[in-house]
């Protein structure tokens, strides 16, 4: 008798959690449950309870798997050949670059609501979502190590830093007031000198003499 084929878990738990997010962009985090969420995702109740205990869970593991893509996106070695100002870019690109995908953004809306009233998901769902060390506390090490930078304690830096990207670009962008274009431009082009000013000297950390203004 041949074996029986292993139903590919890992596949249906992925297309639940599209189907969830889906589900908590429409119709909110406390209108949607369990039963609309199977329906969408195309399982039984009992499938969906296999793989996630409560709606709760649910919801804090769709957040996770959407801030998981930008950690990894975050994976960003530090290039001794490459100016820092570009490598420094693209932690800025992975930090932001959810903010593309609508799925994400309506999630991250309802969810705001969601983890502002309840402090201990919110601390469990971003202990999950991050745990481990920040790439970028790493990139710090290497610069300051390679003499490019002076970084007495990179983890204050790069805490200072993705507040400095949260602040100037994410959260406007969630609540619908995002800077413009060109705005926006000069405003990274500022936020990134800046922060590389701020932690050494040397003419490749300089900010442009010129930046764009609105037309």
């Amino acid at each position: 008798m041949a074996p029986k084929k292993k139903r590919d878990t890992s596949r249906k738990r992925t297309e639940i959690l599209a189907a969830a997010a889906r589900a908590f962009t429409e119709e909110g985090f406390d209108n949607t449950s369990m039963d609309r969420i199977a329906e969408v995702a195309g399982a039984s109740k009992r499938t969906l309870y296999n793989h996630f205990e409560s709606k709760e869970a649910l919801f804090s593991a769709v957040i996770e798997d959407f801030l998981g893509r930008a950690k990894t996106l975050k994976q960003i070695d530090y290039r001794p050949d490459l100016p820092l100002v570009d490598q420094l870019e693209r932690f800025a690109d992975a930090k932001l670059s959810l903010l593309n995908d609508p799925d994400w953004v309506g999630v991250m809306k309802v969810g705001l609501g969601v983890l502002i009233r309840d402090p201990e998901m919110a601390r469990a769902t971003m202990e999950r979502a991050y745990g481990g060390q920040d790439t970028l506390v790493a990139w710090l090490e290497a610069a300051d190590r390679d003499g490019r930078l002076s970084v007495p304690d990179p983890p204050a830096s790069a805490s200072l830093f993705w507040s400095s990207v949260s602040g100037a670009f994410f959260w406007p962008h969630l609540l619908g007031i995002p800077p413009g274009l060109v705005e926006g431009e000069r405003l990274r082009t500022l936020l990134l000198h800046s922060f590389l000013a701020a932690h050494g000297s040397s003419r490749e950390h300089a900010l442009p003499s010129s930046p764009p203004h609105e037309p």
